[in-house]
């Protein structure tokens, strides 16, 4: 019987025109915005129009569009290489949470193919109640709808697989760094409501940093911070910014991290590239730079299908 394969992302805007409907398809999700839908689909729209001008210019600022669509896209097509030699009853496709191709639109193109048994994969290395949970939510429901089997990949962050490909990332990067430098982890926040009411996420991502912590060359310090803090309600510290203003003040050789992302994004290219960057060389440090992110990295797209597929989950 055929199987599916279903990588799921966030998504992005392909031009500007598309950040509006993309930011109000963001804060219309209950899981991101957990208020009642008559103060929820109203608000979303205040908050898209607010936020449409200043999203637009750090779009503009790494090339008009968000890049994850096509890593995506290219991350699909080398785990479908490696699917097409190994297995002859599974199909791969993607999807994105709040662009199009849509998780629905997915499923049923599995549907129309008689494909009934789908396993999940969000890209995202540490489970959230509000993005993964959104994801997985959204699956079930035309899941359901269609009459298909569905089962989650759990999140991968602190497999082996992937902790020794981070791994030689840093080293990789660390070659030709000074023995002084600092490496900053930095993972997506979350709201801090949502750990009070048990997710587990800060957990998982502190477990990841502390594990790679430990590979670290002796003479290699290293922080976790947070970033992407949005709206006035208080998120998981520290901060990206107190964290660089801490580290730049002391001189330090920052290089920065990230380890909520499958893919380069604006969260990475902006974020991260040009508005922390900048930051930190203004508040006195004397140098930073970035370890890259998986992208359509063949070791990562051969340890996706190993984790997804052969059930690989744990050490």
């Amino acid at each position: 019987m055929s199987r599916g394969l279903l990588l799921v992302n966030m998504g992005g805007p392909s031009n500007t025109d598309e950040i509006k409907p993309y930011l109000k398809s963001i804060f219309r999700d209950p899981a991101i915005l957990p208020l009642p839908g008559i103060i929820r689909t109203p608000l979303a729209s205040i908050i898209a129009h607010k936020r449409k001008d200043k999203v637009a210019e750090r779009y503009d600022k790494i090339g008009g569009s968000s890049p994850l669509i096509v890593w995506t896209e290219k991350l699909r097509d080398s785990i479908n290489k490696i699917v097409d030699k190994n297995y002859d009853d599974i199909t791969v496709a993607h999807a994105f949470r709040y662009t199009s191709p849509s998780i629905e639109d997915a499923l049923e193109a599995f549907s129309a193919l008689s494909i009934k048994r789908v396993r999940l994969l969000p890209l995202f290395p540490h489970k959230t109640s509000a993005m993964t949970g959104s994801i997985e939510d959204e699956a079930r429901r035309v899941a359901g709808k269609l009459g298909m089997v569905l089962s989650m990949i759990p999140a991968w962050g602190n497999h082996s697989e992937i902790l020794s490909i981070w791994a030689a990332y840093i080293k990789e990067l660390l070659g030709d760094k000074p023995d002084d430098s600092h490496l900053l982890f930095v993972a997506h926040g979350i709201p801090r409501r949502d750990v009070r009411r048990g997710d587990d996420y800060p957990e998982n991502v502190e477990k990841t940093a502390r594990t790679l912590g430990r590979w670290l060359p002796d003479n290699i310090t290293w922080s976790l911070a947070y970033q992407s803090k949005v709206g006035p309600v208080k998120w998981t510290g520290p901060y990206l910014e107190n964290e660089i203003d801490k580290l730049a003040a002391k001189g330090a050789r920052i290089i920065l991290m990230p380890i909520s992302f499958a893919a380069d994004c604006l969260e990475t290219l902006y974020d991260l590239d040009i508005a922390a960057s900048d930051r930190a060389m203004k508040t006195g440090a004397r140098s930073v730079s970035r370890v890259r992110v998986f992208n359509d990295d063949d070791r990562f797209a051969r340890a996706m299908v190993r984790i997804a597929l052969e059930g690989r989950q744990h050490d």
